[in-house]
Formats: C-alpha cells, sequence, structure tokens
C-alpha cells in the first residue's frame, strides 16, 4: 500500500499501528494434483498445482483472513487481532481491512478497478489520486509459500464436512509483514503452515503461525508472535470489481468480524 494511504488511514486511528506487523493473502485454479490411474494423490504435483494458483496474478477469488498476535512494543505486551475481506478479480480488487486493539477498532474499506482507487474510512468514498492506492502489498502477502518442495503432502483431511487434501510445510518459510504506516516492512518466518486445497490444488483454507521482528519507536527492535488463516471461497470464480456508490459502507469503529472454523 501506497505511504499516502497509509498516512490517510494512520491519521483517523493510532488502533492501526499494530497492525504494522502483521501481514495481511490469496489464489486462482488451474489444473493439478488429481488423482492417479491408481486413485492416489501426487502430492508432488498437488503442491505444485496448489502454488501455482496461489500465485496467479489474475486470481478471481473471495477471502477472508483473521490474524491474532503479541507484539513487545517497548517491553509492553499489545495484543490484537486484523481481519481481511473482500473480493479479487486481480488485479481489482474490493477489500476491507480490519484492526482491533488497546479497546479500540477501525475499518477501513478500498477499491481499485482499473487505473481508479476509492478508499472509505467510514465517513464515504473519497476517489484517491491516481497512482495513490497500491493494494498489491496486501494481495502479495497472501501468498504464503512460493515454492512447492517446501510442501509435503500428509493425506486427505475432513474440514468443515469436506474431504480435502492436507499439504503443510515441511521447513520455516520466509515472512515479511506487510506495513500500514510507511515504516520498514519487519522480517520473520512462518513457523508452521497447513494448507487444506482440493484435488487439482484449490486453495480452501491456510493456516499458519509465525514469527516476525520489526523496527519500533527509539530504534528498538519489536517482536510479534501470532497466528493467520484465510479461508477461500468461489476460487476462479465471477468476481467483477465496480466503483461503488457515494454512500459510506462501514461503521469506523465496528470491530473485524468472520466466522470462525474448527480445526480437522
Amino acid at each position: 500500500m501506497s505511504r499516502r494511504l497509509r498516512a490517510f488511514a494512520h491519521s483517523r486511528s493510532r488502533a492501526l499501528r499494530p497492525a504494522a506487523a502483521v501481514g495481511l493473502a490469496l489464489a486462482i485454479a488451474a489444473c493439478g494434483g488429481r488423482p492417479t490411474a491408481s486413485g492416489a494423490i501426487d502430492g508432488s504435483a498437488l503442491a505444485t498445482s496448489f502454488v501455482r494458483i496461489l500465485g496467479d496474478p489474475t486470481l478471481h477469488a473471495s477471502v477472508v483472513q483473521q490474524a491474532t498476535a503479541t507484539s513487545d512494543q517497548g517491553g509492553e505486551p499489545l495484543s490484537f487481532r486484523t481481519s481481511m475481506n473482500g473480493d479479487l478479480a486481480l488485479p481489482d480488487v474490493d477489500l476491507e481491512v480490519a484492526v482491533e486493539a488497546e479497546g479500540s477498532a477501525t475499518r477501513f474499506r478500498v477499491v481499485v478497478v482499473g487505473d481508479r482507487s476509492f478508499v472509505d474510512l467510514g465517513e464515504g468514498w473519497v476517489e484517491a489520486p491516481p497512482g495513490s492506492v497500491d493494494t498489491s502489498e496486501l494481495t502479495r502477502a497472501l501468498v504464503v509459500v512460493s515454492d512447492p518442495a517446501d510442501l509435503e503432502y500428509l493425506g486427505p483431511a475432513e474440514v468443515a464436512g469436506r474431504t480435502l487434501q492436507h499439504l503443510a510445510a515441511i521447513r520455516p518459510l520466509p515472512y515479511s509483514p506487510s506495513s500500514l504506516e510507511g515504516e520498514a516492512a519487519g522480517t520473520g518466518t512462518i513457523d508452521d503452515l497447513d494448507a487444506y486445497v482440493e484435488a487439482d490444488g484449490t486453495p480452501v483454507r491456510i493456516s499458519f503461525s509465525f514469527t516476525a521482528e520489526q523496527p519500533a519507536d527509539g530504534g528498538s527492535t519489536s517482536t510479534t508472535l501470532g497466528t493467520s488463516e484465510i479461508l477461500f471461497h468461489d476460487v476462479g470464480g465471477d468476481q467483477v470489481i465496480v466503483p461503488p456508490s457515494p454512500a459510506p459502507s462501514l461503521a469506523p469503529t465496528d470491530a473485524p468480524t468472520a466466522s470462525p472454523t474448527t480445526a480437522p
């Protein structure tokens, strides 16, 4: 996200500050790890297809992501929760981001349609100057794995009444949480990652834990420990992003919401 949009959002609420430690991720389907002639899943092909779908620059999908984390801010622990949900028809997006921390919450929504960008902080839509809004940082952060060799196939798993295929990371993965304030992004690792996908590699759910370090005030470093979950719906669908109406789309103090899921 551009510095101008970050500053725009930051001016509305200090509750956005902890979000700088959390990278807020996505996918589109192709072909991939279908059953072999013997009926067994080819795990290598499945992982390859999943990674290709996850990084597709023309992804169409609906997504819900939630993250909870605790950050050490100058020796004082700070807990916060972030969420992002909306539709992708990349490079067009319609995304709502919410942050809850320090007993307060804020949301903003951003819509990008072609070369036009719109931002709503709860007081109505404002069309941003050309080039001032870059949502690629948000969507790129959803691509949590880029090398199929980092994944292993663990077999089928039941998730919310569906039989899916389970992929897991075999090693820590590089992780760089995106900043919403124009500060330098942090560095760290995804420590554990589980992906539940369809037989062709289409992502359904990704969950992971992470550790990250990020520059803090006074030249110190803030350490953040957290977990995140990404849910995918209608991957490869017919999502179309359109310019918003002039009316406000959300209340600026509403807490982030998303449907909880249960691990298999």
